[in-house]
């Protein structure tokens, strides 16, 4: 138990600092064209669904980019994600308990109180999943980074 909540404070502290500088894109994708130093590519909301696959998103999310963190695609992308549901934080639990196991993602802890928690694992991956009340619905955070103690 304590190794578990040790793994969690680990995940969240490597991603806690982390601002949102656009390098999230697919780095395997050759660019086209050429941008000045001044200028940052247009991220969307439909890229960042595309590259982060392996996680269903409840209806109506929105991410919220710039404060955002991925690095990586498909099922080898870790950072972490802040978004905000129109669904509140009770359904949004129950969404992401019922969906993740879907994409491969096996339930190893959970917590729900005012401030509610899902921890995930996958192959060598941990995603930490905090939910919370929004004044419109619910806010979150998840932090995906790989599992501790792997040699």
């Amino acid at each position: 138990m304590i190794k578990n909540i040790s793994i969690v404070f680990i995940v969240f502290s490597l991603t806690a600092c982390a601002q949102f500088d656009g390098s999230f894109l697919n780095s395997s994708e050759p660019r086209t064209e050429q941008l000045s130093d001044d200028v940052t590519p247009e991220v969307t909301q439909e890229d960042i669904f595309n590259q982060i696959n392996d996680i269903a998103f409840p209806p109506n999310t929105v991410i919220d980019i710039p404060s955002s963190l991925i690095m990586g695609s498909d099922e080898n992308w870790f950072g972490q994600l802040f978004f905000i549901s129109e669904l509140d934080a009770n359904e949004v639990f129950a969404y992401f308990k019922e969906h993740m196991p879907d994409t491969g993602w096996f339930l190893i802890m959970e917590q729900q109180t005012k401030q509610s928690f899902l921890v995930y694992e996958k192959d060598n991956r941990v995603a930490i999943l905090n939910i919370s009340r929004n004044k419109r619905g619910s806010k979150a955070t998840m932090a995906v980074g790989p599992r501790a103690g792997l040699n």
